[in-house]
This record gives structure tokens, sequence and C-alpha cells, in this order.
């Protein structure tokens, strides 16, 4: 059960990430409710399509997670 807590963790971690950066208007209401989506999901896909999807998502930033919040 730890890998699963671990996982819950990080997905909350990218998003509290995903709503600063909406609340800064840096990512758009539409693409994160996407992204809350894949995350929700992350078992139905590939890494590859996940990347993909991630990629297109936020205009290229896959580094989210690392992103400064001022």
């Amino acid at each position: 059960m730890d890998l699963f807590n671990d996982l819950e963790r990080v997905k909350l971690k990218f998003i509290a990430v995903c709503e600063t950066l909406v609340d800064k208007q840096q990512l758009s209401e539409e693409n994160f409710k996407e992204i809350r989506i894949l995350l929700d999901t992350l078992d139905d896909h590939d890494e590859e399509y996940i990347s993909r999807r991630l990629n297109d998502l936020t205009g290229g930033r896959l580094d989210l997670m690392f992103w400064e919040q001022d």
C-alpha cells in the first residue's frame, strides 16, 4: 500500500500546482479538467500516451511539478 499512497501524494501535489497555474491564468480550466481525468485514469494508458497528453495539455511544459510557486 505504500506505493499507492506515494502515488496519491504525487497526484495531489500535481493537482495543487495545476490549481495555482489556473489561478495565475497559466493553465486553462479545461486543460486542468483534462489533466484530472488523465490522472484518474493512469492505469488505462501507457507511458507514451500519458506523456503526449500532458505535453499537449501543458503546452510542452511536462515539468509542472518543479515550477516555482510564487
